[in-house]
């Protein structure tokens, strides 16, 4: 046996033992499995009202540490345990995998014959977090996992019980929407042959709304085309697949801190031959390349490239898809599926070992803070004040009567000139009397503004100091980021 393989079998050896005593009674783990009334993170109700009430108080946004470094000091570093004072961050990192890896629940079973019954997609995910639960830094070390390792499907027609829509991504946090694993798309070829390279396109998908930097970056995209996918596939038609939606989602600029792109293609055994004219295509496409990241200050290139030869498996399913007997395999008892399996991995061809997830993304610009609605200076003047069409000349003067005799036409016209002054004047005045009023309207404003920021001020102090005193993992978050 290799040196490797003996390590490897005393790594496993290793995660095993520590994983049975994690798992196991709490009373068993000593001081790991300690827990205070400050220690405790469990989610209630009472909680979420509270947080409400702060975020209503002091007009900020609540946060919470996620990292032991943002975290420092305010969590028992465990030291009686040996699952933290003996064990290396690496292999703990392992463990925390294995406790929160998703499995298949046996409760939640598909139906054998249903659209979306497959190998390893017979039954909804389930993933056990209560190793979350068990002290303060088991929980900051892992609560990235169940999100890291979760896989979350999609479907574009004929959805399964486990199906994600865009709303339920857009309810998510944005700490857990930048630590999505696994998206998973099922889509027929309706609905994907219209996909376009354009930003956004991609991640309209599984994401509505106007898109936040670093909102969408899974790890992992996933898109599989099954059997029932391809067009006219109850009629025996021959399969067909137009190109340009695979190129466009290598070229999308949605996928660029995307690690890994897999394309998954299911047919029947007997259509294998239909399949590999359509292989040999996708092997021969090239991603653009584009400018996507900074590294070092300077703009760096990404692009994916195919690793290795596509995987290849099979399996068996029941003739009778969705309970329904099609023509074509009314004579058949079971159908014999061949998948192909193709993975683009995302490169730096100027960094042979960039990294894509753990690098940033290229800056966004900013942009230009608007001026006040009284000009830059911020200060009212005369000349910004808006006065009535016709009343911002001043009165005309009174001109110069001829001399003789005045007439009744002449008595009339004058009045009415004297009228038609008078109503000016009129209007002048109440004008200035209205930018009176708003003009002491504003100033009021400010100092109600000025007296609510100071009110506020103190609330977060209040709540900072409190926080500080409890070594409470919540914080106030930076809305302007």
């Amino acid at each position: 046996m290799s040196i490797y393989s003996e390590l490897q079998t005393l790594l496993d050896l290793i995660i095993s033992a520590f994983l049975y005593l994690l798992l196991a009674t709490k009373r068993q783990l000593g001081a790991f499995s300690h827990m205070d009334a400050t220690d405790s993170i469990g989610p209630s109700e009472q909680r979420s009202n509270l947080v409400d009430s702060i975020e209503h108080k002091t007009k900020r946004t609540v946060g919470i540490d996620f990292s032991e470094h943002d975290a420092y000091g305010k969590f028992n570093e465990q030291e009686a345990s040996p699952l933290f004072s003996v064990l290396p961050r690496e292999l703990r990192d392992h463990i925390w995998a294995y406790a929160t890896a998703p499995y298949e629940d046996s409760n939640e079973k598909f139906e054998e014959t249903s659209y979306y019954y497959r190998p390893y997609h017979t039954a909804r995910l389930k993933t056990d977090t209560s190793i979350l639960l068990t002290c303060r830094r088991a929980w900051l070390e892992a609560n990235a996992m169940p999100m890291l390792q979760a896989e979350h499907s999609f479907y574009y027609h004929r959805p399964a019980p486990d199906k994600r829509d865009p709303e339920w991504t857009a309810r998510l946090t944005e700490h857990n929407r930048q630590n999505f694993g696994h998206l998973h798309l099922f889509a027929q070829m309706y609905a994907i042959e219209g996909l376009r390279a354009n930003k956004g396109r991609l991640r309209g998908y599984f994401l509505k709304g106007l898109a936040v930097a670093g909102d969408f970056q899974p790890r992992m995209l996933h898109v599989t085309v099954r059997h029932t996918d391809w067009w006219y596939w109850e009629d025996e038609a021959p399969l067909r697949l137009q190109d340009g939606w695979v190129k466009a989602m290598l070229d999308s600029p949605d996928l660029r801190s995307t690690q890994t792109f897999k394309l998954e293609l299911e047919t029947l055994d007997y259509k294998v031959d239909q399949l590999a004219p359509i292989l040999e295509r996708l092997k021969g496409m090239v991603s653009e390349e584009m400018e996507t990241h900074v590294v070092a200050g300077k703009p760096a290139k990404t692009k994916f490239v195919l690793t290795g030869e596509p995987e290849t498996c099979s399996w068996e399913g029941p003739a009778n898809i969705d309970n329904q007997q099609f023509g074509p395999y009314a004579d058949r008892s079971t159908l014999k599926y061949h998948v192909v399996t193709l993975t683009w991995k995302l490169r730096f061809p100027d960094i042979p070992n960039g990294f894509v997830p753990r690098l940033r993304r290229a800056p966004r610009i900013g942009a230009e803070r608007e001026a006040g609605p009284f000009g830059g200076a911020g200060r009212l003047d005369r000349k910004h004040w808006v006065l009535p069409r016709g009343m911002h000349q001043a009165p005309r003067a009174r001109s110069m009567r001829p001399p003789g005799r005045l007439t009744r036409k002449r008595k009339a016209d004058e009045r009415a000139e004297d009228m038609a002054r008078y109503y000016r004047m009129q209007g002048v005045e109440r004008a200035v009397q209205q930018q009176s009023r708003d003009l002491a309207e504003l100033h009021e404003g400010v100092r109600r503004r000025h007296f609510e920021d100071y009110g506020e001020r103190q609330e977060v102090e209040r709540w900072e100091a409190q926080w500080e005193t409890q070594k409470s993992l919540l914080k106030f978050v930076d809305d302007s980021k």
